[in-house]
């Protein structure tokens, strides 16, 4: 197999078995690499049923062989639709202990998938659908010479025509990094305009797709953020090594928020926080840190004078103080 899929799972097994499921119809040759990030007993155990069958949903019939390996477990399977077979496909499953974050969960997946010699890899996050045909199409985009990562149009699962990403471009200056910081999106429904391959920014990691030779030269994704702007990091390397694409004629639905919000507010909100200033002192111009720096501690005050959330306010606060005591006067 030359490709490789990453899922990433934390304490969300419903939306991980439909994600599962929609990968699998995919007719495409791929393997798939599912990693679970220290998720509870309750929640492995349900994926594992699913692997035996036990779960019966769209007429899947597995019969996996489970090998216990050291500190992981790698269940590798065929599928079968309907008694027809789906060609070799196979499923590894990685248990991690501890959840390590999303990067470094993610991280764990690619570094499979680099040992192994896959020449593509593919992030689906677990609360995506993806089409039939999707990774066929996805596989025909980023195989292209210069192109090193490249996304669908991502549409929102929940609102008919939404489209939650089509590209994204940095073209302004300072406020580049506050907007991106707010996660606000302007909603664009999906209009005939938005039907070809650009270059774009960014990927959009949530579902994207990168030839490992990229990767290997970029480095993996920067595992000081733990989840957040990742692909924004990620994709600032990328692109010094190859063109970065939006395919607006592929299409896959996401899930909005749906493995997020099982995360508790104030760990949310410090996260992203911590995240976006660390993209600011590595991506940012001398103009984005000395005023982006500026805008995030007024908007503390904001905040507190506000009476905003308490655990809001608290997240906030700890991203902070981690970042400008312990992180941005460091020698490293």
């Amino acid at each position: 197999m030359s490709t490789a899929v990453i899922v990433l799972n934390w304490n969300d097994w419903k939306n991980t078995i439909d994600c599962l499921e929609s990968i699998f119809q995919n007719n495409e040759k791929f393997d798939v690499v599912y990693i679970d990030n220290g998720s509870t007993y309750k929640h492995f155990s349900k994926i594992i049923q699913w692997t035996k069958g036990e779960i019966v949903s769209n007429s899947f019939f597995i019969k996996p062989k489970i090998k216990k390996i050291g500190k992981i477990i790698e269940i590798k399977r065929n599928f079968e639709v309907q008694k027809k077979i789906l060609g070799n496909k196979n499923l590894f499953i990685i248990k991690n202990k501890v959840n390590y974050g999303l990067t470094k969960g993610l991280n764990i997946g690619y570094k499979f998938a680099i040992r192994n010699n896959y020449k593509y890899i593919l992030r689906i996050d677990n609360d995506f659908i993806i089409n039939k045909n999707y990774i066929s199409q996805i596989l025909e985009t980023i195989k292209k010479p210069n192109i090193a990562a490249a996304s669908p149009k991502i549409m929102h699962a929940y609102i008919k025509n939404s489209v939650w990403f089509s590209g994204f471009k940095m073209s302004w200056s300072y406020l580049k990094f506050q907007r991106t910081m707010n996660l606000q999106k302007k909603r664009i429904y999906d209009n005939p305009s938005l039907n070809k391959i650009i270059e774009t920014d960014m990927v959009c990691g949530c579902c994207s797709a990168y030839k490992v030779s990229a990767l290997r030269k970029s480095g993996l994704g920067d595992e000081e953020i733990f989840y957040g702007p990742e692909d924004f990091e990620l994709s600032h390397r990328l692109k010094k090594i190859g063109k970065i694409v939006c395919n607006q004629k592929i299409i896959t639905y996401h899930k909005i928020g749906r493995s997020s919000s099982i995360e508790k507010k104030e760990n949310r909100i410090f996260q992203s926080t911590y995240g976006f200033l660390i993209i600011i002192k590595k991506m940012g111009t001398l103009s984005d840190k000395l005023i982006g720096y500026t805008y995030i501690n007024l908007r503390l005050f904001f905040y507190i004078v506000t009476f905003r959330d308490y655990k809001f306010i608290r997240g906030y606060f700890c991203a902070i103080k981690k970042f400008f005591f312990n992180k941005l006067w460091s020698k490293s």
